[in-house]
């Protein structure tokens, strides 16, 4: 919005074939679209007023892009895609934006203790109200069957009568198969108002919080905090986690973080 108070950011975590091609999209053109918009409604700043018009154009820009990943590029999403966690990060309020099963966490400190705030809940098959949607619209939620006919890992979405995607979140953009029986891009939207407690916001890919809660990330974050050192907690992390991964799968996923310190 031509406002240095005033930043987009976030994370792409592409998945399938192509997902590097998807994620990549987003990107470039999530920002740019989203900027277009806002200066076309002439918001140089967020206030009470407008606030339902920003998760507007959020939702909608999030909508337009997804529909342009198969109009108006050539990138096969067919089985390929990405999540999308995002911040708009304003001096006294932040609107966060998910699509899929990254995260966006607040680190807190209350004068007595420590604790996280999640401000995005994680888009998998077997949440409630996720699971009853694409069940209405015709998929089937299950684990993978592996040879020995025995389910292993997590819940995926399915077609009824196929053995395809076999996707593991309930939201992404792409995804073009999985989007015939009721995933969607459509992105859930918490507006959050700036409190004394809060330290630190981190953002991360699922590679981060497969195996370590929010809880334990800010356990983890805090001691940085302090010593105000946001390399060492961005590098402590990506370490941790991949270790964790090794040990668990011995294989790590791919793994994006932001963190940023709050003063």
């Amino acid at each position: 919005m031509n406002n240095a108070n005033y930043i987009f950011m976030g994370e792409c975590d592409g998945h399938g074939i192509l997902g590097h091609e998807v994620s990549g999209y987003l990107i470039y053109n999530i920002p740019l679209t989203l900027n277009d918009k806002l200066i076309k409604k002439n918001y140089s700043n967020i206030t009470k007023e407008n606030n339902n018009d920003i998760k507007k154009i959020l939702k909608n820009t999030f909508i337009q892009i997804d529909k342009n990943i198969s109009t108006e590029t050539e990138i096969d999403a067919t089985f390929s895609g990405s999540t999308c966690i995002s911040l708009i990060y304003t001096p006294t309020k932040l609107f966060c934006a998910n699509v899929g099963d990254s995260r966006c966490i607040i680190g807190k400190y209350d004068e007595k203790q420590w604790f996280s705030k999640d401000l995005s809940i994680d888009h998998k098959p077997d949440v409630k109200l996720e699971k009853e949607r694409i069940l209405k619209n015709g998929g089937k939620i299950e684990p993978y069957l592996d040879e020995n006919n025995e389910y292993y890992g997590p819940e995926r979405v399915w077609l009824k009568d196929g053995n395809v995607p076999g996707l593991a979140m309930s939201r992404s953009f792409g995804d073009i198969v999985a989007h015939s029986v009721g995933v969607i891009c459509e992105p859930e939207i918490m507006e959050y108002l700036f409190l004394e407690e809060d330290k630190f916001i981190i953002l991360a890919s699922d590679g981060i919080w497969e195996f370590i809660s929010s809880n334990e990330c800010v356990d983890i974050v805090k001691d940085y905090y302090i010593d105000k050192d946001i390399n060492g907690a961005i590098n402590f992390l990506f370490r941790e986690a991949s270790k964790r991964w090794i040990i668990k799968e011995e294989v790590v996923d791919d793994i994006t973080l932001i963190i940023i310190f709050l003063e």
